[in-house]
C-alpha cells in the first residue's frame, strides 16, 4: 500500500512538474517575444564591427539595457553574422560584455524563428530569439535560471511532501492492518489451541471457538471464523459419536459376554457329570439341558449377527431403508403383506401364551403393503408381541392395531401414507428410569421377568434397528394400565418420501 501510494505521488508529482515547467516556459517565452520586439527599438551602432568585441562593449551604449528590458537580458546585433554590439545589463544596472564564444552561440540562433534553449557558458542557460530588421538581426535572450529554480524548488516540495506521506501512510497502515489482523490472530490462536489437545484419545471436548465478535469485523475473517467454527463443531461431534461408539462397544462385549458366559458354564458343567456317569437317564436330561443351552446361544448369536447386520445396512454409507439389506449376502427385498404378517403372528402368541388374551384389530379390509425384507419385518413383529408376554402377568390383555394413517403435516395421495402397528397392553408400566435406553442393547426391566423367561435383552433392539432400517420410526408410552409400543412404515410406493 505504502509503495503504492509513493508510485501514484510519483507520477502525479512528474506530470505537474513537467506541466508547470511547460507553464514557465511559455510565460518566459512570451516575455521573450516581448523583449525582441522592443530590442530592434534602441539604436544600435553603426559601421562595421569592432575588431575585438570580446565582451568589452562600450558600457555607455545605451542600446544594451534598453527601457523596458529586465535586468539579465543579453542582447547582440549581428551584421553579416558578426556580432556588432553584445552585451546584458546587470540588476545594479552595470552593463557586460560577451565572450567570443558566447557571441558565436547567439549568432547560430535561427532569426525569424521560434524561441530556443541556447547555454552562455558561465551566464547559464538561456531562452532566446532571433529577429531581422533592416539587415540586421537582433537576438534577445532571457535567463532561465529563475524559472528552473522555480521548477527545483517544486521538486523539492513534492520529493518532502511525498517522503512525509510515505512515512505517515506506513505508520498508519501499518497500525490499520494489525488491528485489521487481530481477529484473524485470534482464529490462528483457536486453531493452535486445538492442535494442543490429545485428539488421539478421542474423549477430548472441543470447546475453543472464534469468539462471536470477531466473525463480524471482516467478510473475510467472519467466513475463516465460521468456517473454523463449523469444522471444530463437525470434529466435535465425530469425537463424541467414537468416544459413544467405543463406549457402546464395550458395554455391547461385556453384555454378550456376560450372555454367553452363563450357557457356556451350564454346557461345561453337564458335559462333566455326563462324562462321569453312567446313568442313561441321567446323561439324557443332561443331553437335553446341553441342547437347550446350546440353542439359547444359538439364538444369542443370530440375534447379534442380525444386530450387525442391521447396522453394517444403516451405517456404511447405505440410505437407512430396506433397499440397503439387498446388498448383504441372504436377505431379499420384495413388498411384503403387513397385514398377514401381523394375523399370523396373534395366532402364533395365542398358541404360545394362551394364559393372555390377544385382541386384533384391523381398521381396512384392504391389506397394508409394505417394501422389505419378510424375514426381518415378521422379527420385529413377533418381537412385539413377545416382549408384551414377557414382560406381563398372566391375565393380560393385549391389544394389536393395524391400520393406514396419512403423513402428518401433507396430503396422502400426494405424500402417502404410513401403516401403523401399535401393540399395547393393560399390564403393569415400564420403569421411567428404562424407557429412555428400552430399545439399547442388552437393556430390561427391573422385575428380571426376561431372565426367567430366557430372553437375552436384544429384542426391542432388533425391532428398532429393523424398522429403521425400513425407513420407519417405532416409539413406546408407558403409563399406570396402558403400554403401547407403535411402530410407522411407509406404504409402497411411498419409499422415496421415506
Amino acid at each position: 500500500m505504502a509503495l503504492l501510494l509513493v508510485a501514484t505521488n510519483v507520477v502525479v508529482g512528474a506530470v505537474t512538474v513537467i506541466a508547470y515547467r511547460e507553464y514557465l516556459v511559455g510565460r518566459l517565452d512570451a516575455e521573450l517575444a516581448t523583449a525582441a520586439g522592443r530590442t530592434p527599438g534602441g539604436q544600435p551602432p553603426s559601421g562595421p564591427p569592432p575588431e575585438s568585441s570580446g565582451g568589452q562593449q562600450d558600457p555607455d551604449n545605451r542600446f544594451i539595457g534598453a527601457p523596458g528590458q529586465a535586468a539579465d537580458t543579453v542582447v547582440a546585433v549581428l551584421r553579416d553574422g558578426a556580432a556588432v554590439l553584445a552585451g546584458y545589463t546587470d540588476g545594479a544596472g552595470e552593463q557586460h560584455g560577451l565572450s567570443r564564444a558566447q557571441e558565436t552561440v547567439l549568432a547560430d540562433v535561427a532569426p525569424d524563428a521560434t524561441p530556443t534553449t541556447v547555454s552562455l557558458g558561465s551566464l547559464g542557460a538561456y531562452r532566446a530569439q532571433a529577429v531581422t530588421r533592416g539587415g540586421d538581426v537582433f537576438v534577445t535572450a532571457l535567463p532561465l535560471g529563475d524559472l528552473r529554480a522555480s521548477v527545483v524548488r517544486l521538486v523539492v516540495v513534492i520529493g518532502s511532501t511525498t517522503l512525509l506521506a510515505l512515512l505517515v501512510a506506513a505508520w498508519a497502515l501499518t497500525l490499520a492492518v494489525r488491528r485489521s489482523l487481530r481477529p484473524l490472530e485470534r482464529v490462528a490462536s483457536v486453531a493452535s489451541s486445538v492442535t494442543a489437545l490429545d485428539l488421539e484419545r478421542g474423549d477430548a471436548d472441543i470447546a475453543a471457538r472464534v469468539p462471536s465478535a470477531d466473525l463480524v469485523v471482516s467478510r473475510e475473517v467472519g467466513q475463516v471464523g465460521t468456517a473454523l467454527n463449523r469444522l471444530l463443531g463437525h470434529v466435535g461431534r465425530a469425537l463424541t459419536v467414537r468416544r459413544d461408539a467405543e463406549r457402546g462397544m464395550r458395554t455391547f462385549v461385556a453384555d454378550a459376554s456376560h450372555e454367553l458366559r452363563t450357557p457356556i458354564a451350564t454346557v461345561r458343567a453337564y458335559a462333566e457329570l455326563s462324562a462321569g456317569s453312567q446313568d442313561v437317564a441321567a446323561l439324557q436330561r443332561n443331553a437335553e439341558r446341553i441342547g437347550r443351552e446350546a440353542v439359547r446361544m444359538g439364538d444369542l448369536v443370530e440375534e447379534l449377527l442380525l444386530l450387525a447386520r442391521l447396522d453394517a445396512a444403516t451405517h456404511d454409507g447405505a440410505a437407512p431403508d430396506a433397499a440397503a439389506l439387498t446388498a448383504r449376502p441372504g436377505t431379499v427385498h420384495e413388498e411384503v403383506d403387513l397385514t398377514a404378517t401381523v394375523v399370523e403372528a396373534v395366532m402364533d402368541a395365542r398358541a404360545t401364551a394362551p394364559d393372555h388374551r390377544w385382541m386384533l384389530q384391523l381398521a381396512d379390509d384392504r391389506p397394508l403393503t409394505v417394501s422389505g425384507d419378510p424375514g426381518q419385518l415378521r422379527r420385529a413383529v413377533t418381537n412385539l408381541l413377545a416382549n408384551a408376554r414377557t414382560h406381563t402377568p398372566a391375565g393380560t390383555t393385549v391389544v394389536v392395531s393395524l391400520q393406514r394413517v396419512p403423513r402428518t403435516g401433507g396430503d396422502e395421495a400426494a405424500t402417502g401414507g404410513l401403516a401403523r402397528l401399535v401393540v399395547a397392553n393393560d399390564g403393569p408400566p415400564i420403569d421411567a428410569e428404562v424407557l429412555p435406553v428400552l430399545f439399547d442393547r442388552f437393556t430390561r426391566g427391573s422385575s428380571s421377568r426376561s431372565r426367567e423367561h430366557g430372553t437375552s435383552g436384544l429384542g426391542l433392539a432388533i425391532v428398532r434397528a429393523v424398522v429403521t432400517a425400513h425407513g420407519g420410526s417405532v416409539r413406546v408410552v408407558s403409563e399406570p394400565g396402558r403400554t403401547a409400543f407403535t411402530v410407522d412404515l411407509p406404504e409402497v410406493g411411498d419409499r422415496s418420501d421415506a
